[in-house]
């Protein structure tokens, strides 16, 4: 097994979560679309969270979909941005384990905060350039949960970014309390 195809495993399974979130998000969908459908396609109240939760389909179904069908682009992309190139075998090296476990978090956390960044920053300008009217506002994100989203956005696209840093630092850390030929001499007895 190399790394390369350890790493597209790992975007494979993030495109496979980010389609079990497309898949929370769609029932949602459907009803305010029957919704907007049964109130005659007007705009009406029930619209913003429609578009919102067209951003949220269109973001995850992207996802899973670029991350699944591109994944071996993607993971051939990591590997040369964090000079993977080597062959591993079953006992696998705490780096490559660490990296692997970073880019996958980092991906999935920009995969689950993005859409709902967008979601709430389209919903923020939206309510604050109404020009006037007593009209009810069904959700209104303030700008310091937008400003942290976005603060999470970009700590997770520093987690894909140095995640090779990241490893090789723990894995430093990391030390086993006992040589290897102590626990191999342990096991034979």
């Amino acid at each position: 097994m190399k790394r390369l195809d350890l790493v597209q495993l790992t975007i494979i399974i993030v495109g496979i979560l980010s389609a079990f979130s497309l898949i929370g998000v769609i029932p949602a969908f459907f009803i305010y679309l029957f919704r907007w459908f049964s109130d005659g396609l007007s705009g009406g109240y029930l619209m913003e969270a429609f578009i919102g939760n067209i951003i949220l389909v269109s973001c995850y179904s992207i996802a899973a979909i670029y991350a699944i069908k591109n994944s071996k682009q993607l993971a051939r992309w990591v590997c040369d941005k964090a000079n993977l190139h080597a062959d591993i075998n079953f006992s696998l090296d705490k780096t490559a384990v660490l990296f692997v476990l970073f880019t996958g978090l980092g991906v999935y956390g920009l995969i689950k905060t993005l859409p709902q960044f967008l979601t709430d920053t389209y919903q923020y300008i939206k309510n604050h350039n109404r020009f006037g009217g007593n009209m009810e506002l069904t959700y209104d994100p303030k700008g310091s949960d937008i400003a942290i989203q976005a603060i999470s956005i970009l700590l997770f696209f520093t987690l894909v970014y140095y995640a090779n840093v990241f490893s090789d630092f723990l894995s430093a850390k990391i030390k086993n309390t006992e040589p290897a030929d102590e626990i191999n001499n342990k096991t034979a007895e």
